[in-house]
């Protein structure tokens, strides 16, 4: 798509022209070796240009721009900052328009919250009254019925949970409004002692038709008895 001159190996390739310049005048000119070396010294300046100019689609798509392009991406659909992740990052920036959608919405905090923790979405659970107040001075309201949304999250025991808590409170502020106010409970999930394995469950005794002692069930034959 593009290259860096400054980068490349000496003798090695660099990005090519499209076209050359000592093409485009007349023959005249094309026998001066001065001016040979001026439009190969051109071609090489505004190679990368061209060919970053011909590429201007690849660069706006999130699966096939170059990663340091990536952080212009999420300042123009507002999803920055993004995750250290390559390709976290492309998928937060894909899904950038489907998230403004959803934000708000209690979808959005769980997701918002599962980031924010390092956790699986699965491990984030939102608990709302559904209450609602109105009041036409801002911040009067204070008594929400059912108390505030609660959002529990599950983390490892390796975790902080203070930590955890904070950059969750943080990523809620950004997908909540200042009216709805969340508390944010973090809670460490033990890990789970191993099992030993269980013993095989023995073989049906099958019944000895050649023992007197126990007598015989039913015969099969074809599937009647």
């Amino acid at each position: 798509m593009r290259g860096l001159i400054s980068t490349a190996q000496p003798g090695g390739p660099l990005v090519a022209a499209p076209m050359a310049l000592r093409r485009a005048v007349p023959a005249v000119y094309q026998e001066d070796p001065l001016f040979a070396e001026l439009c190969h010294a051109f071609d090489e300046l505004i190679a990368p240009l061209v060919s970053a100019m011909d590429c201007f689609t690849a660069y706006l798509d999130p699966r096939l721009a170059p990663d340091d392009f990536l952080p212009w991406l999420a300042d123009l659909v507002g999803c920055a900052p993004l995750p250290a992740d390559a390709a976290a990052a492309r998928e937060r920036v894909a899904g950038a328009v489907v998230a403004h959608g959803d934000r708000g919405t209690s979808a959005a905090v769980r997701v918002a919250a599962a980031r924010a923790a390092g956790v699986p979405e699965a491990c984030v659970q939102l608990d709302d009254s559904g209450g609602t107040r109105w009041s036409a001075a801002p911040l009067a309201v204070h008594d929400w019925p059912g108390g505030p949304a609660r959002v529990n999250v599950l983390i490892p025991p390796d975790c902080d949970p203070d930590e955890v808590a904070d950059d969750v409170r943080a990523a809620l502020q950004a997908e909540t409004g200042v009216h709805c106010p969340m508390e944010v409970v973090v809670t460490r999930v033990p890990v789970p002692e191993p099992r030993s394995p269980e013993p095989h469950d023995p073989e049906p005794h099958m019944p000895d038709i050649q023992n007197p002692e126990q007598p015989p069930g039913p015969r099969m034959y074809g599937g009647q008895p």
